[in-house]
């Protein structure tokens, strides 16, 4: 019976298993499970425009000393508010006027409930999320802190807030200026203490950080801290404090926010080696200089980082006799739309993780003393508040936050996959070099985009560097396009490239020589695009090549020469020139054609099979590839220098020639930099004959040219040098409307 009874338990556990493996395979038969498949326990995600937990919340910087107080009396004169800063000047060193409170707001005090409820309700239309007070907390006691103690007693501005610890000394030089605030003598000096000190200011602080308004991320405050390098290494100590007694007296934690200084720099305090920051932020000028069209490309520091802008800069108020005032000469709310349009498109490309917050720092609400005041101006009317509600829009509409949920990535790479099976319409070359590095204005990052947003996906993509200049970023940028349709070719060191300045025509013409090793699909297209990293095609560059025939394909492109050549803008008057440029009938775009005044490689397809077939190249014969110099045969700068090429092809091979679209006159290739592209980046364009030559310019390309020349705008004749933004200049002393974002005029007098 035992025997029976073991042999039983066999064949029944025996059954039982076999059961057991036949109900797993049957759950396994029923789906087509691919690589990356979920499997049923786990929960699928379905993307959306907006995941979850991504946001992005501007935050203005509030300078709060437009109030008489006792500090300020008894340190710079009885009743000194900073109108008495602002009122020292109407001009700054370039000629142009210093900005001013619109009549409607006027020369107020901001200790008044009536000021603080008007800035909270401007700050809330504009679609601002909060504000950083700048918070004044000297070897153991506040200063200038009425403005955010009547906040706790009557709530205005209604509007999120927290506090930034303006933590160096009160110096006699306090614009931000110095180097870390050590310059000029001290009015106020700064002691740290320790742990009963600490105690005690954060003790102080408790009341604002209970404020149901008070920012937090994900539960914990936020805590700012201008200058941490001024505290050294008792930072991270204090920082630790703070952080136990936020948990100890429930407020869910503490981030301190740490200010970046530096202007690019990536060195941070020392404090920060094995004590890294809960969070960093921008606070521009300091972190990233004085081109605002640069601030997008500055590196991130910490793992939750913060980005940040400023209106603008000028603090002649505050330096009106000694000559130590520093000036942006263009700032102006058209072209600060379009930059923050640029920095919403980084902050979504490279978000924080989800939970923490995507904080954008702007510089500031009310500086007026710094020149540099989104509030409403006599010049500018609320157009800064208008320009940051305009952009938060339109970043809505075209920017994406990234999705990396299962789901979302795997039809990514079905789609990239789908794409890579087709026939191959478009081979692009794109030659680069270190000016399209993040840091420039026009990026070879920005090229690939526009290659990866084009409806016809049928392209490939192989970028080369044209020079032997060093551009160590390059292999990183074209990986980050994340994208295998693009391809980084390497010219070995045996081809002799130029160092610099080159139309690129050795590299090219090695490439092409090469194509089948360096890409299978480029070398079975249709066509070839020799294009720069500085350019940009719209969406719809490339939907007539699955049906075009000609040999040659023209786009309709801008460029700088269009407006060199434009017919409508020769003979006439300087004075009249920019103004031109925004008459409604003026068009800068033109289909590229085989003639001398029209051509432009870069906005023309090219038959890859029949061009191979010619043997032709782009450099000269004898010289190609073993050449120090690239050769062109025109020496008219107006001229495309391949023009001759082309001309050979036309003339002796008899390549046939069409246009994309022969009905459409809008622009489908931007050849930069082109006068829309330019102030799409938040630059300015700027004419001039006795200057330089036209084109787009930051900030700091305009005061080297223009410094250079003169100290003083006003020197200069004003119908021989004027600033473009936007197409439209503002007069000195012209004034705005509130209400209107309004086209306003400048001139450098």
């Amino acid at each position: 019976m035992g025997f029976l009874s073991s042999v039983n338990l066999r064949k029944v556990a025996i059954v039982l298993g076999l059961i057991v493996l036949i109900k797993v395979l049957l759950s396994y038969q029923n789906f087509s499970y691919h690589e990356h498949a979920l499997p049923s326990f786990i929960p699928s995600y379905s993307p959306s425009k907006t995941p979850q937990g991504y946001s992005i919340k501007p935050v203005a910087y509030v300078f709060p000393q437009y109030y008489v107080f006792e500090d300020n009396s008894r340190l710079h004169g009885e009743n000194f508010t900073e109108w008495v800063n602002v009122n020292k000047t109407t001009h700054n060193a370039f000629g142009l006027e210093t900005i001013r409170p619109h009549e409607s707001i006027g020369y107020y005090d901001g200790l008044e409930f009536q000021t603080r409820q008007r800035q909270g309700k401007f700050l809330r239309d504009s679609g601002f999320y909060g504000v950083a007070f700048h918070h004044y907390w000297f070897a153991g006691r506040p200063v200038m802190d009425h403005v955010i103690k009547a906040m706790l007693e009557d709530g205005e501005p209604d509007i999120n807030f927290m506090l930034s610890w303006a933590n160096e000394p009160w110096t006699a030089r306090w614009d931000g200026g110095g180097k870390g605030g050590n310059e000029g003598s001290t009015l106020i000096g700064q002691d740290y203490g320790l742990q009963q000190a600490w105690r005690k200011h954060f003790d102080w602080l408790l009341p604002f950080f209970r404020h149901p308004k008070y920012i937090r991320s994900e539960g914990r405050v936020q805590f700012m801290v201008y200058n941490p390098s001024h505290m050294g290494h008792i930072a991270p100590e204090m920082f630790a404090a703070f952080r136990q007694w936020a948990v100890e007296e429930g407020l869910g934690g503490m981030d301190i926010i740490e200010t970046r200084w530096g202007e690019g720099s990536t060195i941070g305090p020392d404090s920060w080696r094995g004590h890294p920051p809960d969070a960093i932020n921008e606070f521009q000028p300091h972190a990233g200089g004085r081109d605002i069209a640069k601030f997008s490309s500055l590196e991130r520091l910490s793992r939750v980082y913060h980005r940040g802008t400023l209106a603008c800069w000028d603090t002649t108020p505050r330096h009106p006799t000694d000559g130590r005032a520093i000036c942006l000469p263009a700032c102006h709310p058209t072209p600060w739309k379009h930059h923050l349009v640029e920095m919403f498109r980084k902050i979504k490309s490279d978000p924080n993780p989800i939970g923490a917050e995507n904080f954008f720092f702007v510089n500031a609400l009310n500086e007026w003393g710094e020149g540099n005041a989104i509030e409403p101006s006599a010049q500018f009317g609320d157009g800064y508040g208008v320009a940051m509600k305009k952009a938060l829009e339109i970043s809505d509409r075209e920017h994406a936050w990234p999705d990396h949920s299962i789901k979302a990535s795997t039809a990514h790479d079905e789609r990239i996959k789908a794409a890579m099976n087709e026939t191959v319409d478009v081979c692009v070359l794109v030659r680069t070099s270190p000016v399209h590095a993040e840091s420039e204005v026009f990026t070879l990052s920005a090229m690939l985009r526009s290659l990866q947003a084009q409806n016809n996906q049928k392209w490939r993509a192989i970028v080369y560097q044209k020079d032997r200049s060093e551009f160590p970023s390059l292999s990183k940028m074209v990986l980050q396009a994340l994208d295998p349709r693009i391809n980084h070719a390497v010219i070995p060191k045996e081809v002799v490239l130029p160092k610099e300045r080159t139309e690129g025509f050795t590299a090219t013409d090695w490439v092409l020589k090469n194509l089948t090793d360096l890409d299978t699909g480029c070398a079975s297209a249709r066509y070839f695009l020799v294009t720069d990293g500085h350019n940009t095609y719209e969406p719809g560059a490339f939907d007539s090549l699955g049906i075009a025939t000609a040999d040659l394909v023209g786009l309709n492109f801008e460029s700088r020469n269009n407006i060199w050549n434009h017919p409508d803008l020769k003979n006439t008057s300087w004075a009249a020139r920019c103004d031109r440029l925004e008459h409604p009938a003026l068009n800068f775009c033109k289909p590229s054609a085989p003639t001398p005044e029209s051509f432009d490689l870069t906005a023309t397809f090219i038959s890859l099979p029949k061009f191979l077939s010619t043997h032709l190249t782009f450099a000269p014969p004898t010289t190609s590839n073993l050449t120090t110099k690239d050769h062109t045969t025109s020496t008219n700068p107006s001229i495309d220098p391949s023009y001759p090429l082309i001309s050979t092809l036309t003339t002796t091979h008899h390549f046939t020639h069409s246009r994309t679209s022969p009905t459409t006159q809008s622009c489908q290739a931007k050849h930069n930099p082109t006068y829309s592209s330019c102030l799409k980046t938040g630059n300015f364009w700027f004419d001039s004959p006795l200057y330089h030559e036209v084109g787009c310019y930051t900030s700091s390309d305009f005061i080297d040219v223009v410094g250079k020349k003169s100290p003083f705008l006003r020197d200069a004749d004003l119908g021989n040098a004027t600033v473009m933004m936007e197409g439209v200049l503002r007069d000195v002393g012209v004034g705005g409307g509130e209400g209107k974002e309004e086209e306003l005029k400048a001139t450098l007098s």
